[in-house]
């Protein structure tokens, strides 16, 4: 009898050890991913934003800057089905100013977590929908920068936000999107919101051999919730990669429009009620990639307002210029090390005429991607 009840037992948890099992097999395919950075900057002069480089804020010796960080450190989840539907999730530690007293508010060191993406794909045949956190539909060209600020406010566009996006594959060479996205780059909410409606993006991509050109354009609104008034955001940009050869690749933006701040763009300029800052730019980048251990970026951007817009005052930005330069060394294992001089310049509009202020930057960056 004994022997009966224990041979029972025995294929009870054999039975309920098999079904825990089947239980705890995920449905989704989960890729962890991210890279831990350091980075090391002395800039010159006085510039805005702390590890950023915005724009060139003084030019007094007493307001040169030596910063280091390891908020650009990073980590993500990719999770898909391996078929129909797939996500991410990605976060940094750059959310909140580490000038802000963690003491006096839940900001600073201890509250900087963020999330830079968070959305769901769902593909059907050659259609894409996507809901969340991600990318606007920009040509997403970047300068090779190692700064987090990637030259915005000198000629590179570039931003996150909410949105549900359309993307139809026609073939391998050409696909187009449409999205409504989030109309301001405040989480609070305030002027893009205000105005009652998404902010309406569309971009058409070209690959041709090896290179690519992208096309995209955004209209919306935002409201002044002091004034009532409202400034129309316009934004058409041009993006391209180009290979040229087996060291060489150019890429870069043209782009022109107005009220651009969502973007980056503008300088962070807006305007209201027949107001609207007109701004054009752009940048181009050449990636050196020899064979070995080193590569390197030269890059030049240009942010510049339309200076009749901007009423003349001691913070009237009316043009941001960058020249960059870097080296990279693969220099153990995974572990990059980078080296980044660039020269910046910004345009004040003064009561008294125009001034120039520049500065130096310069940064050391380690970063081990994982």
């Amino acid at each position: 009898m004994n022997k009966v009840i224990i041979s029972a037992a025995l294929t009870l948890c054999c039975a309920t050890g098999a079904s825990a099992q089947e239980t705890a097999t995920a449905k989704y395919k989960v890729n962890f991913y991210g890279h831990i950075k350091s980075d090391f900057i002395y800039d010159k002069h006085g510039v805005a934003a702390d590890d950023y480089m915005k724009y060139v804020a003084t030019e007094r010796d007493l307001d040169r800057d030596y910063r280091s960080s390891a908020r650009g450190t990073r980590f993500g989840l990719d999770i898909t089905d391996g078929d129909k539907v797939s996500g991410k999730i990605e976060t940094d530690f750059l959310g909140l100013s580490e000038n802000v007293d963690a003491a006096a508010t839940s900001a600073g060191t201890t509250a900087d977590l963020r999330i830079r993406h968070a959305y769901v794909n769902l593909k059907a045949g050659k259609w894409d929908v996507l809901a969340g956190q991600t990318w606007h539909l920009l040509p997403l060209e970047f300068s090779g920068t190692n700064n987090e600020f990637a030259l915005g406010y000198s000629g590179v566009l570039w931003m996150r936000a909410p949105q549900l996006r359309a993307t139809y594959k026609a073939d391998d060479r050409m696909t187009f999107a449409l999205a409504a996205v989030r109309p301001t780059v405040k989480l609070t909410d305030s002027e893009g919101t205000a105005s009652g409606m998404p902010q309406f993006q569309a971009q058409a991509q070209l690959k041709a051999g090896k290179a690519k050109f992208t096309l995209m354009g955004a209209y919306g609104k935002w409201r002044n919730t002091t004034t009532m008034s409202t400034g129309e955001v316009q934004l058409l940009d041009l993006g391209y990669n180009i290979p040229l050869g087996s060291m060489f690749t150019l890429n870069g933006q043209i782009w022109t429009g107005q009220n651009l701040a969502d973007f980056l763009g503008g300088i962070g300029n807006m305007g209201y009620g027949g107001d609207e800052v007109k701004a054009s730019g752009g940048f181009a980048n050449l990636a050196i990639k020899p064979a070995g251990r080193l590569s390197y970026n030269l890059a030049y951007g240009v942010d510049n307002p339309s200076d009749s817009r901007i009423a003349a005052s001691a913070t009237a930005r009316t043009k941001n210029t960058t020249m960059m330069a870097n080296v990279s060394c693969a220099a153990y294992d995974r572990v990059t090390v980078t080296l980044e001089a660039a020269k910046q310049t910004t345009e004040y509009k003064l009561t008294t005429g125009y001034a120039e202020l520049d500065n130096l930057h310069y940064q050391l960056s380690f970063r081990f991607p994982f």
